[in-house]
């Protein structure tokens, strides 16, 4: 057993060699003596022969390098199918991986640009708005000041009316007293003060008025007092009724202030309300645009990286197959040397026993 074992590690340097069919097994060993491993293997074989060792010890040894070799390549084969597993494993999750973040890109890159889109018109809107709101106060400055003078007007003229129709009933009250008898002299002071009252409205409607207090005021007479009663009580009705038409207008001119200045205020509240959501959109679209910027930008990396683990993979698998095809190709290589050897060694052992007679003349 001892001589089995350098015998062993010979055959399996041997079995490196590359032969072909068509050599007789003299050529073969000739091959095969060529080459060192191969040499010092017939070295072994010739001390074999020579001593008497039995070639069915050689046979056992190749048919264990045989079996040897096909059970490797059964390992390499299982090895090899579980790679491939793996492998199709890991490339099938990159694929999704990377299509994942293809995916991602083109709907960040749509977000970017159309909430960029829309922010350019929010802030194109809120500048129509703000102007709107700046228009809509000036409105309501305005129609507010109209409205206040209006105001005024009726107020100072109601005031003039009370004024002059106090005045009319005042005097009325003097006449009433100078058709009573009361002596002009006791009235003249009251008479005096209406006098220039009415003389200082101004108002055309008192002329007639004035000229005939002017003339009772020198002659007292019923005549005369009857026709200024009359004509103070035509010039007290004219004044009730501009009076009242006066205050028709400010009522009406009250109520419409009223409904217009509801709608001024009402498309204010509007107008700030729309720029307040407007500004609000704003900066919820710029934080969307950043976000999505940021987001873009990691998921370009992410996509790098999957890409570069994809080409990694694919290298390294291309190596293992490469690998395993050599190993197999170089296994093939070695079970057909150790056929060979088997053939020269167990149908043709006179013809190496002659070669190996020859090659001990030779060296």
């Amino acid at each position: 057993m001892a001589r089995i074992i350098p015998v062993l590690t010979l055959i399996l340097a041997v079995a490196t060699a590359r032969v072909a069919k068509s050599e007789s097994p003299k050529e073969v060993l000739a091959q095969i003596n060529k080459d060192s491993f191969g040499n010092s293997v017939l070295s072994v074989l010739q001390l074999q022969l020579a001593t008497g060792g039995p070639v069915g010890e050689i046979q056992i040894l190749l048919n264990n390098i045989a079996s040897q070799l096909n059970g490797d390549q059964k390992k390499a084969d299982k090895v090899h199918e579980s790679d491939t597993v793996a492998f199709e494993k890991i490339i099938a999750d990159l694929e999704q991986e990377i299509a994942y973040h293809q995916t991602q890109i083109v709907a960040l890159s749509n977000l970017r640009d159309s909430t960029t889109e829309a922010l350019g018109e929010a802030e194109v809107e809120v500048r129509v708005v703000t102007s709107d709101i700046a228009n809509n106060e000036k409105s309501f400055a305005d129609e507010s000041a109209t409205r206040q003078s209006q105001h005024d007007t009726w107020v100072r003229k109601d005031a003039e009316h009370v004024d002059q129709i106090d005045a009319i009933d005042e005097a009325s009250k003097i006449v009433q007293h100078l058709q009573a008898g009361v002596a002009f002299a006791q009235l003249k002071s009251r008479f005096e003060k209406v006098q220039a009252k009415l003389m200082e409205s101004k108002h055309a409607l008192f002329k007639p008025l004035i000229n005939a207090l002017t003339q009772l005021a020198s002659k007292v007479d019923n005549k005369s007092i009857i026709k200024i009663l009359e004509l103070l009580a035509q010039i007290r009705q004219q004044l009730v009724a501009s009076r009242a038409s006066l205050l028709a207008t400010e009522e009406k001119q009250a109520a419409n202030w009223e409904v217009q200045s509801g709608h001024l205020q009402e498309e204010h509240k509007r107008l700030v309300e729309r720029k307040a959501f407007l500004e609000n959109s704003i900066v919820q679209f710029k934080v969307t645009i950043q976000e999505a910027v940021e987001d873009l930008e990691d998921q370009t990396l992410f996509l790098e990286d999957a890409e570069d683990s994809l080409a990694i993979q694919e290298r390294w698998a291309a190596e293992q197959e490469a690998q395993y095809e050599a190993q197999t190709f170089e296994r093939e290589q070695q079970l057909e040397v150790v056929e060979r050897l088997q053939e020269v060694l167990t149908q043709k052992v006179s013809a190496a026993s002659e070669f190996l007679q020859v090659r001990e003349e030779v060296f």
